[in-house]
């Protein structure tokens, strides 16, 4: 297990997809930590204190200290503990590739995805999600190598693999659910029916069939 002063905890909530970010790239690394899930009904006093600003998970506590936002908690779990998996290249160029993609995934990928959740069967979101899928789709072409393996790190995850990861639960879930209509991206379903198989993210990410239920229950019936 990697070490480094541990005493770390994460205040998560098992359906959110940034908290399974977290989740994935700790146990990636192999990091012990306490898990504090949290009500988001009824915010507890660690996590205001926490992320005064934003009130939100996840944030990991490490030494006492916060850390917020998922893609900047990967970044810093990447940093602290480099030896085990690493997950941003070390060429430069490349590494500002990944940060330029990481932007484009929390900035025009995930705002598509959560206004088709709130939309409840838009099809132009549906459209515009689509469409956002087949320029990760272009980046993987660019930046993975399909010889070396379905990831952006090849037959590694990488810090962009991380990210996404969390839609290899919640597109199937929200395709049953919802009606979701998928783009035709293959090597894009590919990273994904990978990044479901990785013994890591067997550990971090919830079983198809409870998010489901969580789908059904959030915004289905909606």
């Amino acid at each position: 297990m990697a070490s480094r002063d541990q005493e770390v905890t994460l205040l998560s909530a098992w359906p959110s997809p940034y908290s399974m970010r977290v989740k994935l790239a700790l146990a990636l690394k192999g990091i012990e930590h306490e898990d504090l899930p949290q009500d988001l009904g009824n915010k507890s006093k660690i996590l205001l204190e926490s992320n005064p600003v934003h009130k939100k998970i996840p944030v990991l506590i490490h030494k006492g200290k916060p850390i917020l936002e998922s893609a900047i908690i990967v970044h810093y779990i990447d940093e602290v503990w480099p030896e085990t998996s690493p997950l941003l290249p070390q060429d430069a160029f490349l590494r500002a590739q990944h940060r330029f993609w990481s932007d484009f995934i929390d900035k025009k990928l995930s705002d598509s995805w959560i206004r088709f959740l709130r939309s409840n069967d838009d099809a132009a979101v549906n459209e515009e999600f689509n469409q956002n899928c087949l320029l990760i789709e272009g980046a993987l072409a660019e930046l993975g190598s399909e010889e070396e393996g379905p990831f952006f790190g090849g037959a590694s995850m990488s810090f962009l693999d991380v990210l996404l990861a969390p839609y290899a639960v919640w597109i199937p879930g929200v395709e049953q659910v919802m009606g979701l209509k998928p783009a035709k991206c293959p090597r894009f379903h590919k990273l994904l029916a990978a990044a479901a198989e990785h013994p890591s993210a067997k550990v971090a990410l919830p079983q198809v069939e409870k998010l489901k239920e969580f789908i059904r229950v959030r915004f289905a019936s909606k």
